[in-house]
This record gives C-alpha cells, sequence and structure tokens, in this order.
C-alpha cells in the first residue's frame, strides 16, 4: 500500500486534483507571504519616517538651543562689560565722595562697614 492512499481518502483517479488543490494551498501562502511582506514594507517606511521626522525636530530645537545659547553668552558678556564700568564709576567716585570720606577710616572702608560715628547720624 503507498503511503498516497493509506493517508488519504483519494484514489489514484484523484491524484490530479490533489496537485491542483496542493497548488491553490501554495498560491494562497504565496499570497499570504506576498501581503505579509508588503505589510512589513509599508510598516518599515512608516517607521524610517518617523525616525526622520524625530531627527527633524531634533536638529531643529538644537538649532534653536544653540540660538538662544548665544543670545545669553551676548547678554552675559554686557552685563560684566556694565559691572565693569560701574566698578571703574565706582573707583573713581570713591576719593571724591563727602560721605564715605566722613568719618570712615581706611580700615572700615576696606572693610565695608560704617563706623559707629557715621551710623549715630
Amino acid at each position: 500500500m503507498s503511503l498516497f492512499s493509506a493517508t488519504s481518502n483519494f484514489t489514484r483517479n484523484d491524484a490530479p486534483a490533489l496537485r491542483l488543490f496542493r497548488k491553490s494551498e501554495s498560491s494562497d501562502d504565496e499570497e499570504k507571504r506576498l501581503k505579509r511582506r508588503e505589510k512589513n514594507r509599508v510598516a518599515a517606511q512608516r517607521s524610517r519616517k518617523r525616525q526622520t521626522q524625530r531627527a527633524d525636530e531634533l536638529h531643529e530645537a538644537y538649532e534653536c538651543l544653540e540660538q538662544e545659547n548665544s543670545l545669553l553668552r551676548k547678554e552675559v558678556q554686557l552685563l560684566l562689560e556694565e559691572q565693569q564700568r560701574l566698578t571703574d564709576a565706582l573707583k573713581a567716585h570713591e576719593p571724591l565722595c563727602p560721605v564715605l570720606n566722613c568719618g570712615m577710616t581706611s580700615t572700615s572702608r576696606s572693610a565695608g562697614t560704617m563706623s559707629p560715628e557715621f551710623m549715630s547720624r
């Protein structure tokens, strides 16, 4: 007895029909495989598109932060220059200032404190 006749209810006369059945079955498998590949290809395209969009967003955010950083550095530089001008103006004014020179000793002036006589006024 052959394996063919033992495993199926088909007879030898049904062999061509069985071959057609197997062909249609394999074409169904092929169809499923092609659909799965197409679905995977579309999903991969979407994934690459999202990845590209995310990279573009990050690059845009990077450029904004670089611009903001540059502006803040300029502001810091301007503030340091203003601080230096004000410090220079204060040092130039110090020897001429009557408020600072009346009743303050050189040690209390350098320590940044006022003498007791000046505080009682």
